[in-house]
């Protein structure tokens, strides 16, 4: 089962880690150090706190005056077996150890250790006495679900489909439901000796997986979840990870339940947030430079409802962006990139769709009088921009794909990226001159000959104007049938919708028809 780099980061920060390994680090009172004497322990699951432990597991002792030395965690794997100058022994077996102070032990049960009561024995210094034991409950398996509040009890460490943090909406950084049907990762411990058996303090392999050597049951909110995977996590030390399909008929809830079973041992209930798949919907693209149409990594997406809280993402170095769990309604979507003029638009979602929008092409700010014209849609036909205007001579430049400038000395217009294969942009920019006319207009040319076609109205194709630092103008086509889509005309300044469908076969001809 594959190890997402995310996971690290995530184990670090929600469960207190030392390597990932879920460390649970509470510093010790200064008082604890001062003295080291015999006192009472208690060995608990370290994910619910419940007290029985599995073989193989991670748990969590609790004693206080065990050590003066200064609190230590583990750096390296195979854990070491000695930390703070403490060591431990579960039934005469020596345990790895992740962390050690003066009250707390976090540590790996030893894979030999039988089911049922097991002596505890905390060592200091190498001496043969004890200073600290105690008893355990021992069994073949003891789910334990890790929680990011740490009570063992509230929302689960869980990983979404995308590998973004499970919980309510922005409750951490990126964080979100997941929809029903979609599947989840949940880290646990308890899952006992695995097949093949991992030594130890060493790390589960990927390589064969180590798995349960029983079946595992996930039921969540009271319905039974399909286990795709039910194992060690790879490159981790005694963390268990659950790859579980959400059933599909699961409400809208951010605390719905979550009981794990292995050999009939269940973990005490936790939480995840889920999202009814048939009421929510989501939005994914791509943030791309007008004039390059190479990628934005980096830039910041906001989806704003008219009521209700705002949805911020980020792209990836690909330029890619995804709003998952949207619930149905009216949205401002916006999206800026240190350096280019931010763009806006409306975006309308509906409750059970999953849309992929036209490229959002973003552009440096530009001088005065002078406008850049954006175009892209979503897939299919090859749709080309045209511009016309007025010259020095009283007659109409017309600048497009084959004929990239106006002629003028100096250039006023000029054709600055033509996209044949994808969704654009295809990009164009003019000086506005005092008193002239430009008209703006998209030709279908994949359909050009066929008029009335409704391919281009179809395309989810968008227009947007930039002006000065701003985004003056967006437009989107009409519903209907037509080749060609008059979208707007500057006139003497002044920008006016024209978003008119017609029919033009010949692209040389538009400089007549428009």
């Amino acid at each position: 089962m594959r190890s997402h780099p995310r996971l690290f980061s995530f184990l670090l920060v929600l469960l207190g880690g030392c390597l990932g390994l879920a460390v649970f680090a509470l510093r010790p009172a200064p008082e604890a150090r001062a003295s080291v004497a015999p006192g009472p322990l208690a060995l608990l699951n370290a994910a619910s706190y419940d007290s029985t432990v599995a073989p193989g597991s991670i748990a969590a002792l609790f004693g206080s005056g065990m050590t003066g030395q200064a609190a230590e965690a583990a750096t390296v794997v195979p854990l070491p077996t000695t930390l703070a100058g403490l060591s431990v022994k579960i039934n005469g077996i020596t345990a790895p150890l992740f962390y050690a102070s003066a009250s707390q032990i976090n540590l790996q049960v030893p894979s030999g250790v039988a089911a049922g009561t097991a002596t505890v024995e905390v060592f200091n210094g190498g001496s043969s006495t004890p200073v600290s034991a105690g008893t355990v409950s021992v069994a073949d398996a003891a789910p334990g679900v890790f929680t990011v509040d740490s009570s063992g009890r509230n929302q689960a460490a869980v990983l979404n489909a995308d590998y973004s943090l499970n919980a309510d909406f922005d409750r951490f950084p990126g964080s979100r439901p997941e929809v029903s049907g979609n599947y989840v990762v949940i880290y646990a411990t308890g899952i006992g000796n695995t097949s093949p058996l991992v030594a130890d303090g060493q790390a589960a392999p990927s390589s064969p997986f180590a798995v349960a050597t029983s079946p595992t049951t996930v039921t969540m909110g009271g319905v039974q979840g399909q286990v795709l995977f039910s194992g060690l996590a790879p490159g981790f030390v005694g963390l268990w990870q659950l790859n579980v399909y959400i059933p599909a008929s699961l409400p809208t809830s951010t605390a719905t339940s979550l009981i794990v079973e292995l050999k009939t041992k269940q973990s005490v209930q936790t939480t995840l947030a889920v999202a009814n798949k048939n009421e929510v919907s989501s939005i994914t693209g791509l943030v791309v430079n007008a004039l390059t149409g190479g990628p934005l990594g980096g830039a910041s997406l906001t989806m704003q409802p008219a009521s209700g809280r705002t949805r911020n993402v980020t792209t990836d170095g690909q330029g890619r962006y995804n709003f998952y769990v949207l619930s149905a309604g009216n949205y401002t979507l916006t999206a800026a990139a240190a350096g280019f003029i931010s763009a806006s638009q409306a975006a309308n979602v509906a409750a059970g769709q999953s849309y992929t929008a036209a490229p959002i092409a973003l552009t440096l700010p530009l001088v005065t009088n002078q406008y850049r014209i954006v175009v892209a849609w979503q897939s299919g036909a090859d749709l080309d921009a045209h511009l016309t205007g007025p010259t020095a001579t009283s007659s109409r430049f017309h600048v497009w794909w084959n004929g990239e400038t106006d002629l003028g000395n100096p250039v006023t217009a000029q054709f600055n990226r033509d996209d044949t294969t994808g969704a654009g942009p295809e990009t164009l920019t003019f000086t506005a001159q005092a008193g002239g006319i430009y008209r703006f207009s998209i030709q279908n040319y994949t359909q050009r000959d066929f008029d009335g076609d409704t391919g281009l109205a179809q395309s989810g194709v968008t227009v947007r104007v930039f002006s000065g630092n701003q985004q003056v103008a967006f437009f989107t086509a009409p519903s209907g049938g037509g080749t060609l889509w008059k979208v707007f005309e500057v006139n003497n300044g002044q920008l006016n919708t024209i978003n008119q469908l017609a029919n033009e076969p010949d692209p040389s001809n538009i400089k007549a028809d428009f």
